[in-house]
């Protein structure tokens, strides 16, 4: 039979969300989990805004932090790749997130990033508005905000 060891009236547990989120650690199904529209806007912004200025920049990475809330650095993406509408000879561009958020905008025979390359043709492809790059995974964003994991 078992019996309670601990008899306070103090102890609060409490599974909600936020506190899932504090050790740091995304799993599949929050990774998974529909995007923001806020988010979404932002990046498929990159090529007709111009984010040069600190608070564009600064709104960028408020957003992303806010669409992956407190986890640690290691669950977050490293990138994300996403088609290119600046025209001819421009295919795709890259907002690289494992460092200082560099925008850069890739020719059709430019190389990428290994990390970034395998994502390339997936992001040309009309069906998703960007790919998020994870090291060991490779999510797929439709326009909608639904993710699929590849």
């Amino acid at each position: 039979m078992a019996r309670i060891i601990l008899q306070n009236s103090d102890i609060n547990i409490d599974i909600n969300k936020e506190s899932r989120l504090t050790t740091g650690f995304i799993s599949d199904r929050e990774v998974l989990k529909k995007r923001s529209k806020k988010y979404l806007d932002l990046i498929s912004g990159l090529d007709s805004k111009t984010l040069s200025h600190t608070k564009g920049i600064n709104e960028l990475i408020k957003a992303i932090q806010e669409e992956f809330g407190t986890a640690e650095l290691s669950s977050l993406p490293i990138g994300i790749v996403a088609k290119c509408f600046l025209g001819h000879p421009y295919e795709v561009h890259t907002l690289d997130l494992s460092g200082s958020q560099i925008i850069k905008h890739y020719k059709a025979s430019e190389t990428m990033d290994a990390d970034f390359e395998k994502a390339r043709t997936v992001a040309q492809h009309n069906a998703y508005a960007m790919v998020e790059v994870y090291k060991d995974k490779i999510i797929l964003i439709r326009e909608d905000g639904t993710a699929t994991k590849l």
